[in-house]
C-alpha cells in the first residue's frame, strides 16, 4: 500500500535544558517542507494535510509541543491526536526565520505534507468528484515537481477513531468496504469502474482522503 506523500524529517539540535529535551530548528528549514501548502491551496479540489509523527511509537502526538518564537511573540502550533498540525506558512516568517522549538529529542520527529482531496464533511461523494481531484493531483505534480505523478490507482480514506468506519460504493450494485485496524479504506479505480456513475457513501466523514498508488517503483 502506498500513498502519494511529500515527506521531510525535522532534525532538531537539542540545547542543554533542565527539565525537558528541547530541540530547535530554523523556520526557513521547515518552510522548504511546508512551501507546497500554499500551492496546493490554489487547486479547488485539493487540500494540504500537515502531520507530525514521532519515531517513538510511545509518544502520543498531542503531547508534542511546537512553538515558533517570532519577534511578534510565541506562536503555539497545536498537534492533534491524529498528528495533524497547521503551521503558519508566510513569507514574513521565512524572512524573519525564527527558531521553532519542540519538546522532543533531536531527529525523532518527521514533518509530513500530504496532497489530499478536498472532501470536507460530505458523506456522499460522486466518483466523478474523486476523478476531478486526482486530475488536479497530476497537474500539481507537473506544476511543482517538474515530473509526472506516480501512477494513481485510486484513493485511500483515513478515519480517526479506528476500524468501525465503513464505506459503500453505490451504483447498480453495492460494495461494502470496512476500515482496517489503522482506520484506512482503499478504493481503487477498478472498483469504481464496476459501477458507472458510482457514489462513495461514508458511514462518517473521513479525516482525509489521499491519492493511492500501488506503484512498486
Amino acid at each position: 500500500m502506498k500513498t502519494l506523500v511529500l515527506l521531510a524529517s525535522i532534525a532538531l539540535a537539542p540545547p542543554a535544558f533542565a527539565d525537558e529535551a528541547i530541540s530547535s530548528t530554523p523556520y526557513a528549514t521547515l518552510y522548504q517542507v511546508l512551501s507546497p501548502v500554499n500551492k496546493i491551496a490554489t487547486y479547488d479540489h485539493l487540500v494540504a494535510i500537515e502531520r507530525i509523527e514521532s519515531k517513538n511509537a510511545a509518544v502520543r502526538p498531542e503531547t508534542i509541543k511546537v512553538v515558533i518564537y517570532a519577534k511578534s511573540g510565541a506562536i503555539i502550533v497545536p498537534v492533534a491526536p491524529s498528528g495533524e498540525v497547521n503551521f503558519p506558512v508566510t513569507d514574513a516568517l521565512r524572512a524573519e526565520n525564527p527558531a521553532v522549538e519542540t519538546n522532543q529529542p533531536r531527529g525523532s520527529l518527521a514533518l509530513i505534507v500530504n496532497v489530499a482531496l478536498k472532501i470536507g464533511d460530505r458523506l456522499r461523494v460522486p466518483w466523478a468528484d474523486i476523478e476531478a481531484g486526482l486530475a488536479q493531483v497530476k497537474q500539481f505534480y507537473a506544476d511543482t515537481q517538474g515530473s509526472a505523478a506516480p501512477t494513481i490507482n485510486g484513493v485511500e480514506a483515513h478515519f480517526s477513531g479506528g476500524k468501525e468506519a465503513m464505506l459503500t460504493i453505490e451504483g447498480k450494485s453495492e460494495r461494502l468496504l470496512m476500515a482496517d485496524s489503522a482506520g484506512r479504506i482503499v478504493v481503487t479505480r477498478e472498483m469504481a469502474s464496476e459501477n458507472p456513475g458510482a457514489v462513495l457513501a461514508f458511514s462518517r466523514a473521513p479525516a482525509f482522503v489521499v491519492p493511492y498508488s500501488d506503484d512498486k517503483k
